[in-house]
Protein backbone atom coordinates (compact mmCIF):
# COMPACT_ATOMS: atom_id res chain seq x y z
CA UNK A 1 0.00 0.00 0.00
CA UNK A 2 2.83 2.42 0.84
CA UNK A 3 5.38 3.43 -1.76
CA UNK A 4 9.09 3.07 -1.09
CA UNK A 5 9.34 6.85 -0.81
CA UNK A 6 6.73 6.92 1.95
CA UNK A 7 8.43 4.05 3.77
CA UNK A 8 11.79 5.82 3.64
CA UNK A 9 10.30 9.04 4.99
CA UNK A 10 8.54 7.23 7.82
CA UNK A 11 11.71 5.32 8.73
CA UNK A 12 13.77 8.53 8.65
CA UNK A 13 11.47 10.62 10.86
CA UNK A 14 10.84 7.86 13.40
CA UNK A 15 14.27 6.22 13.53
CA UNK A 16 12.49 2.86 13.61
CA UNK A 17 11.86 0.18 11.00
CA UNK A 18 8.34 -0.07 9.62
CA UNK A 19 7.19 -3.68 9.71
CA UNK A 20 3.50 -3.56 8.82
CA UNK A 21 0.93 -1.14 7.37
CA UNK A 22 -2.85 -1.60 7.38
CA UNK A 23 -5.35 0.69 5.66
CA UNK A 24 -8.01 1.87 8.10
CA UNK A 25 -11.67 1.96 6.97
CA UNK A 26 -13.88 5.01 7.06
CA UNK A 27 -11.65 7.66 5.45
CA UNK A 28 -13.30 9.45 2.52
CA UNK A 29 -10.91 12.22 1.53
CA UNK A 30 -7.52 10.66 2.27
CA UNK A 31 -5.81 7.33 2.81
CA UNK A 32 -5.27 6.53 6.49
CA UNK A 33 -3.01 3.68 7.59
CA UNK A 34 -2.04 2.11 10.89
CA UNK A 35 1.72 1.60 10.98
CA UNK A 36 3.56 -0.86 13.20
CA UNK A 37 7.31 -0.73 13.88
CA UNK A 38 9.96 -3.14 15.01
CA UNK A 39 10.18 -1.45 18.42
CA UNK A 40 6.46 -2.04 19.12
CA UNK A 41 5.38 1.53 18.35
CA UNK A 42 2.11 2.12 16.49
CA UNK A 43 1.47 5.33 14.56
CA UNK A 44 -1.17 6.60 12.13
CA UNK A 45 -0.31 8.02 8.72
CA UNK A 46 -2.62 10.19 6.65
CA UNK A 47 -1.80 10.53 2.95
CA UNK A 48 -3.79 13.10 0.99
CA UNK A 49 -4.68 11.26 -2.20
CA UNK A 50 -7.83 13.07 -3.36
CA UNK A 51 -6.73 15.43 -6.12
CA UNK A 52 -9.87 17.57 -6.27
CA UNK A 53 -9.73 18.27 -2.54
CA UNK A 54 -6.01 19.09 -2.74
CA UNK A 55 -6.77 21.54 -5.53
CA UNK A 56 -9.16 23.37 -3.19
CA UNK A 57 -7.12 22.89 -0.01
CA UNK A 58 -3.42 22.69 -1.00
CA UNK A 59 -2.28 23.34 2.59
CA UNK A 60 -4.49 20.69 4.16
CA UNK A 61 -1.63 18.69 5.71
CA UNK A 62 -0.14 21.80 7.31
CA UNK A 63 -3.59 22.70 8.58
CA UNK A 64 -3.94 19.43 10.49
CA UNK A 65 -0.40 19.73 11.80
CA UNK A 66 -1.11 23.24 13.15
CA UNK A 67 -4.31 21.99 14.80
CA UNK A 68 -2.57 19.06 16.48
CA UNK A 69 0.20 21.35 17.73
CA UNK A 70 -2.41 23.73 19.17
CA UNK A 71 -4.16 20.87 20.96
CA UNK A 72 -0.96 19.53 22.54
CA UNK A 73 -1.01 20.21 26.28
CA UNK A 74 -4.59 21.54 26.18
CA UNK A 75 -6.11 18.57 27.98
CA UNK A 76 -8.05 17.61 24.85
CA UNK A 77 -7.15 14.07 23.86
CA UNK A 78 -6.12 14.19 20.20
CA UNK A 79 -3.30 12.55 18.27
CA UNK A 80 0.17 13.97 18.86
CA UNK A 81 1.96 15.24 15.77
CA UNK A 82 5.05 13.19 14.90
CA UNK A 83 5.95 14.65 11.49
CA UNK A 84 4.42 16.37 8.47
CA UNK A 85 5.38 16.40 4.80
CA UNK A 86 3.25 19.44 3.91
CA UNK A 87 3.85 19.57 0.15
CA UNK A 88 4.58 15.89 -0.47
CA UNK A 89 8.26 16.59 -1.05
CA UNK A 90 9.29 13.22 0.37
CA UNK A 91 6.13 11.12 0.13
CA UNK A 92 4.86 12.27 -3.25
CA UNK A 93 1.67 13.32 -1.48
CA UNK A 94 1.09 15.63 1.51
CA UNK A 95 1.31 13.48 4.61
CA UNK A 96 0.78 13.71 8.36
CA UNK A 97 2.25 11.17 10.78
CA UNK A 98 0.71 11.10 14.24
CA UNK A 99 0.32 9.00 17.35
CA UNK A 100 -2.36 6.34 17.60
CA UNK A 101 -5.14 6.74 20.15
CA UNK A 102 -6.86 3.86 21.90
CA UNK A 103 -10.43 3.04 21.01
CA UNK A 104 -12.65 2.86 17.95
CA UNK A 105 -15.57 4.71 16.44
CA UNK A 106 -18.98 3.43 17.49
CA UNK A 107 -22.06 4.65 15.63
CA UNK A 108 -24.47 2.24 17.31
CA UNK A 109 -24.63 3.64 20.86
CA UNK A 110 -26.96 6.63 21.07
CA UNK A 111 -27.85 6.29 24.72
CA UNK A 112 -28.30 9.56 26.66
CA UNK A 113 -24.94 8.92 28.33
CA UNK A 114 -23.16 8.65 24.98
CA UNK A 115 -24.91 11.68 23.50
CA UNK A 116 -24.00 13.73 26.55
CA UNK A 117 -20.37 12.59 26.27
CA UNK A 118 -20.32 13.65 22.59
CA UNK A 119 -21.57 17.11 23.55
CA UNK A 120 -19.30 17.54 26.56
CA UNK A 121 -16.23 16.52 24.55
CA UNK A 122 -16.76 19.55 22.31
CA UNK A 123 -16.80 22.15 25.06
CA UNK A 124 -13.05 22.23 25.81
CA UNK A 125 -12.35 22.46 22.08
CA UNK A 126 -14.55 25.53 21.80
CA UNK A 127 -12.89 27.15 24.79
CA UNK A 128 -9.64 27.37 22.82
CA UNK A 129 -8.87 30.33 20.58
CA UNK A 130 -8.09 29.21 17.04
CA UNK A 131 -4.37 29.35 16.19
CA UNK A 132 -3.59 32.26 13.83
CA UNK A 133 -2.19 29.83 11.24
CA UNK A 134 -5.58 28.17 10.78
CA UNK A 135 -8.01 29.64 8.22
CA UNK A 136 -11.37 31.14 9.05
CA UNK A 137 -14.49 29.04 8.57
CA UNK A 138 -16.37 29.35 5.32
CA UNK A 139 -19.19 27.14 4.01
CA UNK A 140 -18.20 24.55 1.43
CA UNK A 141 -21.15 25.53 -0.74
CA UNK A 142 -21.43 29.22 -1.64
CA UNK A 143 -24.86 30.93 -1.64
CA UNK A 144 -25.09 30.94 -5.45
CA UNK A 145 -24.39 27.18 -5.57
CA UNK A 146 -27.13 26.15 -3.14
CA UNK A 147 -30.26 24.66 -4.61
CA UNK A 148 -33.32 22.59 -3.77
CA UNK A 149 -32.29 18.93 -4.22
CA UNK A 150 -34.07 17.36 -7.18
CA UNK A 151 -35.05 14.36 -5.05
CA UNK A 152 -36.67 16.26 -2.17
CA UNK A 153 -40.28 15.60 -1.20
CA UNK A 154 -40.37 18.77 0.94
CA UNK A 155 -39.19 21.27 -1.65
CA UNK A 156 -40.98 24.16 0.12
CA UNK A 157 -38.85 23.56 3.20
CA UNK A 158 -35.64 23.61 1.13
CA UNK A 159 -36.74 26.81 -0.62
CA UNK A 160 -37.36 28.39 2.77
CA UNK A 161 -33.93 27.17 3.87
CA UNK A 162 -32.35 28.89 0.86
CA UNK A 163 -33.95 32.18 1.86
CA UNK A 164 -32.92 31.81 5.50
CA UNK A 165 -29.32 30.91 4.68
CA UNK A 166 -29.02 34.00 2.47
CA UNK A 167 -29.45 36.20 5.54
CA UNK A 168 -26.56 37.59 7.58
CA UNK A 169 -25.32 34.93 10.02
CA UNK A 170 -26.24 35.56 13.65
CA UNK A 171 -23.35 37.20 15.48
CA UNK A 172 -21.23 35.18 17.87
CA UNK A 173 -17.68 34.19 18.75
CA UNK A 174 -15.17 32.45 16.52
CA UNK A 175 -13.27 29.68 18.29
CA UNK A 176 -11.29 26.60 17.38
CA UNK A 177 -13.67 24.20 15.64
CA UNK A 178 -13.08 20.66 14.42
CA UNK A 179 -15.27 21.22 11.33
CA UNK A 180 -15.95 17.49 10.83
CA UNK A 181 -17.19 16.51 14.28
CA UNK A 182 -19.39 13.42 14.31
CA UNK A 183 -19.43 10.02 16.08
CA UNK A 184 -17.13 8.52 13.45
CA UNK A 185 -14.34 10.86 14.57
CA UNK A 186 -14.82 10.33 18.31
CA UNK A 187 -13.11 7.21 19.64
CA UNK A 188 -14.60 5.11 22.42
CA UNK A 189 -12.57 2.88 24.72
CA UNK A 190 -14.10 0.86 27.55
CA UNK A 191 -17.33 2.80 27.24
CA UNK A 192 -15.82 6.29 27.47
CA UNK A 193 -14.57 8.85 24.97
CA UNK A 194 -10.85 8.23 24.47
CA UNK A 195 -10.08 10.96 21.94
CA UNK A 196 -11.07 13.05 18.94
CA UNK A 197 -9.38 12.32 15.62
CA UNK A 198 -9.36 13.64 12.03
CA UNK A 199 -8.40 17.33 12.32
CA UNK A 200 -7.51 18.42 8.73
CA UNK A 201 -10.60 20.64 8.51
CA UNK A 202 -9.95 22.53 11.76
CA UNK A 203 -10.42 26.27 11.54
CA UNK A 204 -11.62 29.39 13.37
CA UNK A 205 -15.38 29.46 13.29
CA UNK A 206 -18.73 29.35 15.08
CA UNK A 207 -19.02 26.49 17.59
CA UNK A 208 -22.53 25.79 16.33
CA UNK A 209 -21.04 24.34 13.13
CA UNK A 210 -19.52 21.44 15.08
CA UNK A 211 -22.83 20.82 16.81
CA UNK A 212 -24.68 21.08 13.49
CA UNK A 213 -22.40 18.59 11.76
CA UNK A 214 -22.74 16.09 14.58
CA UNK A 215 -26.53 16.64 14.65
CA UNK A 216 -27.04 16.01 10.94
CA UNK A 217 -24.86 12.89 11.04
CA UNK A 218 -26.87 11.55 13.97
CA UNK A 219 -30.09 12.37 12.12
CA UNK A 220 -28.90 10.54 9.01
CA UNK A 221 -27.86 7.40 10.88
CA UNK A 222 -30.50 7.28 13.64
CA UNK A 223 -33.25 9.80 12.92
CA UNK A 224 -34.12 13.30 14.04
CA UNK A 225 -35.09 12.38 17.61
CA UNK A 226 -31.51 11.35 18.37
CA UNK A 227 -30.17 14.55 16.78
CA UNK A 228 -32.55 16.59 18.93
CA UNK A 229 -31.46 14.77 22.10
CA UNK A 230 -27.81 15.51 21.31
CA UNK A 231 -28.59 19.20 20.72
CA UNK A 232 -30.17 19.45 24.17
CA UNK A 233 -26.88 18.36 25.74
CA UNK A 234 -24.90 20.77 23.54
CA UNK A 235 -26.96 23.70 24.87
CA UNK A 236 -26.11 26.22 22.15
CA UNK A 237 -28.17 29.30 21.27
CA UNK A 238 -31.29 27.92 19.54
CA UNK A 239 -31.50 30.61 16.85
CA UNK A 240 -27.84 30.43 15.87
CA UNK A 241 -27.97 26.65 16.00
CA UNK A 242 -30.91 26.37 13.62
CA UNK A 243 -29.23 28.74 11.16
CA UNK A 244 -25.98 26.77 11.08
CA UNK A 245 -27.89 23.48 10.99
CA UNK A 246 -29.23 24.60 7.60
CA UNK A 247 -25.87 25.88 6.36
CA UNK A 248 -24.22 22.57 7.20
CA UNK A 249 -27.03 20.59 5.58
CA UNK A 250 -26.38 22.34 2.25
CA UNK A 251 -22.65 21.67 2.73
CA UNK A 252 -23.39 17.94 2.94
CA UNK A 253 -24.63 18.13 -0.65
CA UNK A 254 -21.40 19.74 -1.91
CA UNK A 255 -20.53 16.92 -4.31
CA UNK A 256 -24.09 16.68 -5.60
CA UNK A 257 -24.15 20.40 -6.40
CA UNK A 258 -20.70 20.14 -8.00
CA UNK A 259 -21.88 17.31 -10.26
CA UNK A 260 -24.95 19.29 -11.31
CA UNK A 261 -22.84 22.33 -12.07
CA UNK A 262 -20.16 20.53 -14.09
CA UNK A 263 -22.25 17.78 -15.66
CA UNK A 264 -19.85 15.16 -14.33
CA UNK A 265 -21.33 11.86 -13.13
CA UNK A 266 -21.66 11.25 -9.39
CA UNK A 267 -22.52 8.28 -7.24
CA UNK A 268 -25.02 9.25 -4.50
CA UNK A 269 -24.20 6.04 -2.62
CA UNK A 270 -20.43 6.74 -2.41
CA UNK A 271 -20.61 8.90 0.76
CA UNK A 272 -22.38 6.04 2.55
CA UNK A 273 -19.42 3.68 2.26
CA UNK A 274 -17.67 5.18 5.28
CA UNK A 275 -20.84 4.96 7.39
CA UNK A 276 -21.34 1.35 6.34
CA UNK A 277 -17.75 0.59 7.37
CA UNK A 278 -18.29 2.15 10.80
CA UNK A 279 -21.41 0.21 11.69
CA UNK A 280 -24.41 1.59 9.82
CA UNK A 281 -24.89 -1.05 7.11
CA UNK A 282 -28.65 -0.52 6.65
CA UNK A 283 -28.38 3.06 5.40
CA UNK A 284 -29.58 3.58 1.85
CA UNK A 285 -29.63 6.65 -0.37
CA UNK A 286 -33.42 6.79 -0.10
CA UNK A 287 -33.37 6.65 3.70
CA UNK A 288 -30.70 9.34 3.95
CA UNK A 289 -32.67 11.64 1.65
CA UNK A 290 -35.86 11.11 3.61
CA UNK A 291 -34.09 11.94 6.87
CA UNK A 292 -32.46 15.03 5.35
CA UNK A 293 -35.88 16.23 4.25
CA UNK A 294 -37.20 15.82 7.78
CA UNK A 295 -34.10 17.47 9.25
CA UNK A 296 -34.35 20.55 7.03
CA UNK A 297 -38.08 20.92 7.67
CA UNK A 298 -37.41 20.78 11.41
CA UNK A 299 -34.61 23.40 11.27
CA UNK A 300 -36.73 25.73 9.16
CA UNK A 301 -39.52 25.30 11.68
CA UNK A 302 -37.21 26.22 14.55
CA UNK A 303 -36.27 29.45 12.76
CA UNK A 304 -39.69 30.45 11.47
CA UNK A 305 -42.22 28.65 13.61
CA UNK A 306 -43.65 26.89 10.54
CA UNK A 307 -43.05 23.21 9.86
CA UNK A 308 -42.96 22.47 6.13
CA UNK A 309 -44.13 18.99 5.21
CA UNK A 310 -45.26 17.58 1.91
CA UNK A 311 -44.85 13.93 2.88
Amino acid sequence: MLTEAVRRWVDDVTGAALTHATTLPGATSSTVALLRFDNGTELVLRLHTKDDWLAEEPHIASREAHALQALAGSGIVAPALVAVDPEGEFCGRPAVLMSRLRGRADLSDVSPRRLEALALSLRPVHRLPAPPLLPEYRPYVSPDERAVPHWSRVSNAWRAALELCARTPPSGPNVLIHRDYHPGNVLIDEGAVSGIVDWPNACAGPPEIDVAHCRVNLAIVHGIDVATAFAAFAATDPHRQAFFDLIDCFDLLDEEFEAARTGLPSDPAAPLEALHAMGAPKLTVELVRSRLDEYVADAVGRLTGSYFSEL
